[in-house]
């Protein structure tokens, strides 16, 4: 195993795609929908690496930010969202985010990132 992601998606089609995806990796995957499950997981146990797009039920997007902001540790954060390059940008200086996919996104830049984030298995 490659190590373990979670991925904060609310669309159900869009995680079970990218579950797939990171599982043909070898990678474990966790999900979360919503913002509250999301800091939940986070605080409950430890990720090699969130997968995390910057729209989920529960929170707008500068609350998600300031909620994870706001954890003491949290894994390396790979936003992953459809938003405007500029809102990408900002939102990944705020989270002093380890890399961003802008959707829709291939296959082989989802894995290079997740591997370059992640870093060769243990």
């Amino acid at each position: 195993m490659k190590g373990t992601i979670l991925v904060v998606e609310d669309d159900s089609d869009s995680i079970d795609m990218l579950r797939e995806m990171l599982r043909m990796a070898d990678y474990a995957v966790e999900s979360a929908d919503t913002a509250d499950q999301a800091i939940a997981a986070m605080t409950e146990r430890r990720y090699d690496a969130a997968l995390l797009d910057l729209t989920v039920a529960g929170a707008t997007t500068e609350e998600l930010i300031e909620r994870l902001r706001g954890l003491s540790e949290r894994p390396p954060i790979v936003i992953f969202s459809a938003r405007t390059p500029d809102d990408l940008r900002i939102a990944a200086e705020q989270l002093s985010a380890a890399a961003v996919i802008q959707k829709p996104a291939s296959m082989g830049v989802l894995l290079s990132t997740m591997a370059r984030v992640i870093g060769p298995s243990s």
